[in-house]
């Protein structure tokens, strides 16, 4: 019989490792199977999960140097399209202190972390 499965199991899952303390995990149901979260607790517990995760990713942003985000120019210009002849909103491209593009840069992660957020009832 040929074997479709690498060594250590079927392709495409990862084993889970020790399962420690974490709100957002029921615990195993057998060695290296995580359990699904459920009820209104978990839901709660996997909310504040994204909330650390974001926390953490802007920590580690401010900890990069500034001149790494020159090219981050929130700021927009009205031009007339060649094409349509009507006037269009478009980034500007010109580069800005990297002070300046790191608070914008930060300002984008929590805009596009929040806007992915699902709606309805909280």
């Amino acid at each position: 019989m040929r074997r479709y499965f690498k060594t250590g199991g079927r392709v495409g899952f990862s084993r889970a490792g020790p399962v420690g303390n974490l709100p957002w995990v029921r615990g195993t149901s057998r060695p290296g199977v995580k359990k699904a979260p459920r009820g209104a607790e978990h839901k709660e517990a996997i909310k504040q999960e994204r909330e650390w995760k974001l926390k953490h990713e802007i920590k580690k942003t401010k900890k990069m140097p500034d001149k790494e985000f020159k090219h981050v120019n929130l700021e927009t210009k009205q031009i007339k399209s060649d094409r349509t002849g009507k006037m269009v909103t478009v980034p500007k491209t010109e580069l800005v202190k990297g002070s300046k593009g790191k608070k914008n840069y930060i300002q984008m992660m929590k805009y596009y972390h929040h806007r992915a957020q699902p709606k309805g009832k909280k």
